[in-house]
């Protein structure tokens, strides 16, 4: 049987049972465009316990259509809405509360949740007028209400699990701070763009020539990756032509990169005193006992200090203290696994549990690691955000242990200095930039 709500008597009706909580799947214009160059076609509606779902048509013409704010105050009036995706969510509608139930599973199995919406009606559709951007208003509303049902039988009992500690911080922080960094685009020259990076379908996330990245956060450790399209944000490939096809939208592409990111946010968690000169060069001079370091001891050190910090001690330089200090945190972190089942992560108290399949002492140390990188980098996007929220200034990208600003001159050196600060956490992480004109920094 198909229900579709779009009369006031039966919106009411339903507005008074979302009270008991919902589970809920936006249907927006087009599944292959940036969210942001979609709008929405309808909703689908699942009261939690029920047998059946709703579909309130908000754009389509086989519909009578529901104003998207009268199905705002519906959805504002669950005691617990859950989505598939809830960054996605956001730019339909500000439901702050949601529960994201990808996230959910990721943080509970350390896996991505499997589901498919392949249809019949789907692939016919889709095969005819994929380039379309308003290819959902097409398709026969029963059979989106399909897809959406056939999408929660294949998720429900996500709904079930209980919320592990830390996932507030993903799902309110992390959520809203990705979904901010997807706003302003990559500058780009667009036909250089498209014959170097190849993207399945310019369509599906260029405007205005600029290029909308997508971040996905449901990774095991909570790193978010940043590939969308069949293009990789995260690493773009290092050749002038590729970095040559961006250009910032204001005046100049400003990248902060972080000193020795890892080595600096472990030797803080260790209780180990850096100073602000390189952190490579700090251990080098232990290394080699010298003051002045060779660019190949300084790149020798470097490689000594990447396995470190996930474990791999060398047995030469284990008598530095700051090695036995990381062979004890190493230690420590496994005890506490062992001992209790699981680890939280510092900052998020993300939890690594014993639901990690082949889990040793150096894994779980980079689980960690990168767990800590993203959590305080989430922190110092949010505070980020927030200072440039009134200026025309823009972060564009964020690769880890690096971010890039589309700097406006009008914003003046202070704008600069600002942000160095708010990176920098009075001197903890010193960082340092380079500018161009494009991505060859």
């Amino acid at each position: 049987m198909f229900y579709i709500v779009e009369q006031e008597e039966k919106l009411i009706s339903l507005e008074k049972l979302a009270r008991l909580g919902v589970y809920v799947d936006i249907i927006p214009t087009n599944n292959y465009f940036h969210p942001k160059l979609s709008s929405t076609v309808a909703i689908y509606l699942r009261l939690l316990g029920s047998d059946h779902g709703y579909i309130i048509p908000i754009n389509h013409s086989e519909g009578l259509n529901v104003s998207k704010d009268r199905v705002y105050a519906i959805l504002k009036k669950a005691s617990k809405l859950y989505t598939l995706n809830k960054k996605e969510l956001l730019y339909h509608f500000n439901l702050q509360d949601a529960i994201d139930i990808s996230l959910l599973y990721s943080m509970v199995k350390f896996d991505r949740l499997e589901f498919t919406s392949e249809s019949n009606a789907l692939n016919y559709f889709y095969s005819k007028f994929k380039s379309f951007d308003k290819v959902n208003q097409l398709i026969p509303i029963s059979k989106l209400y399909e897809i959406s049902s056939k999408k929660y039988d294949q998720v429900k009992e996500v709904i079930g699990y209980s919320i592990p500690e830390g996932f507030n911080f993903y799902n309110k922080t992390a959520t809203n701070v990705f979904y901010l960094l997807e706003q302003s685009g990559l500058g780009v020259f667009y036909d250089n763009y498209i014959e170097m990076f190849n993207p399945n379908n310019p369509l599906y996330n260029t405007i205005d020539n600029s290029v909308l990245t997508l971040y996905n956060l449901y990774n095991a450790t909570s790193r978010p990756t940043n590939a969308f399209n069949s293009v990789n944000f995260a690493a773009i490939p290092k050749s002038q032509q590729h970095r040559k096809s961006f250009r910032p939208q204001n005046d100049y592409f400003i990248e902060f990169d972080f000193d020795g990111y890892h080595l600096r946010l472990l030797c803080d968690q260790i209780d180990y005193a850096l100073t602000n000169e390189s952190a490579h060069k700090q251990l080098a001079k232990q290394y080699f006992n010298k003051e002045e370091i060779t660019e190949e001891e300084y790149d020798k050190a470097k490689q000594i200090n990447f396995h470190a910090i996930y474990g791999k001690i060398p047995e030469k330089y284990a008598f530095l203290e700051v090695f036995t200090k990381i062979d004890e945190f190493i230690k420590g972190l496994w005890t506490e696994y062992e001992t209790n089942g699981r680890v939280l992560a510092p900052i998020s108290n993300k939890p690594f549990t014993k639901a990690l399949k082949d889990m040793n002492p150096q894994k779980l140390m980079n689980y960690i690691m990168q767990s800590l990188e993203t959590s305080r980098n989430i922190l110092i996007l949010k505070e980020v955000l927030r200072y440039l929220q009134n200026k025309k200034t823009n972060i564009v990208l964020y690769t880890y242990d690096a971010l890039l600003f589309d700097f406006d001159k009008e914003d003046g050196k202070e704008t600069l200095e600002q942000i160095k600060e708010i990176l920098e956490e009075d001197g903890k992480y010193p960082v340092k930039f380079k500018y161009s004109k494009d991505l060859c920094l």
